[in-house]
């Protein structure tokens, strides 16, 4: 166990880490990256999601996304992600699918570099076994987020169907689920990122904890910058009509650097719990020996 002056002192340091390891300045690059990356992504999901016949499962899952989101930060997004989840585009079927699959990967890319830096761990030498797994990774979640649209969509109905014959409305049931939920998946995906991207051995405990802490302080930076931009709005008042797509950025940003500060705190507690940073075999080593 950790004791509470270990973790305060983790807490701490893995602040000022942070900012000596550029943690800053990648947040910025992971914020580009990630809003360059999205659309593309929300194009090949909504194509797969039309291909098990699950398009409308997919348009609510997005809705229902979009709705725990500050409005000033998707305005600006909202009407091409209707676009999007109301029908994949022309043609997506060929070079376009290539090419989103290629850009969501890159994103991937960007996330795992930088944690590789918060664990001090050297990136695999073969850029090629990178890419693939990167892109092996954006399918692999593209299946997962396509099942749980359909887990997301359907479990409301089901509650409320079995709710009725007690009259139990469920109404205010569907937002409080939605809200768990949408907390849960948020903490899933932020341990499963620092468990499997970085090239290190990791251990399901020694991520979750981070994982914790980043989800908690996410949901109450969320919850500010909502405040702050409906209140003072200065996006709007500098960039005018540019000011929802700066607002969406400075979602990223802020997220993405307490993203890079649970991977440092992280790191902090497994050296202190003395555990060994030792990075994963490269894939082209383990082909060699097979």
């Amino acid at each position: 166990m950790f004791s509470p002056r270990a973790v305060f002192s983790s807490f701490y340091k893995a602040g000022v880490n942070t900012v000596q390891h550029d943690g800053i300045e990648h947040a910025g690059y992971l914020a580009f990256i990630g809003l360059l990356a999205l659309f593309p992504f929300l194009v090949f999901v909504a194509a797969l999601a039309g291909f098990i016949a699950q398009g409308q499962a997919g348009a609510e899952f997005i809705r229902l996304v979009l709705a725990q989101l500050p409005p000033d930060m998707v305005q600006g997004l909202t009407p091409r992600i209707t676009e999007i989840t109301s029908g994949p585009p022309h043609g997506l079927l060929t070079v376009s699918v290539l090419g989103a699959i290629w850009t969501s990967s890159s994103a991937l890319e960007g996330y795992r570099t930088v944690l590789n830096r918060a664990y001090r761990v050297a990136t695999p030498p073969a850029y090629i076994w990178r890419r693939l797994l990167s892109i092996a990774q954006i399918l692999i979640l593209s299946f997962v987020i396509v099942l749980a649209m359909i887990v997301l969509v359907v479990l409301p109905i089901a509650w409320g169907k079995a709710g009725a014959p007690a009259g139990i409305s469920d109404v205010p049931l569907k937002g409080h689920l939605i809200l768990c939920i949408s907390i849960a998946v948020i903490f899933v995906g932020i341990s499963l990122s620092y468990y499997f991207l970085p090239n290190l051995q990791q251990s399901i405990h020694a991520v979750v904890w981070g994982a914790a802490l980043v989800t908690l302080l996410w949901i109450g930076a969320a919850r500010l910058l909502s405040l702050y931009l409906s209140r003072i709005n200065p996006a709007n008042l500098i960039y005018g009509s540019l000011g929802s797509v700066i607002a969406a950025l400075l979602f990223f940003y802020v997220g993405n650097v307490l993203f890079i500060y649970g991977a440092e705190f992280n790191y902090l507690l497994k050296v202190t719990h003395g555990e060994k940073i030792e990075p994963k075999q490269a894939v082209e080593e383990e082909v060699e020996e097979f």
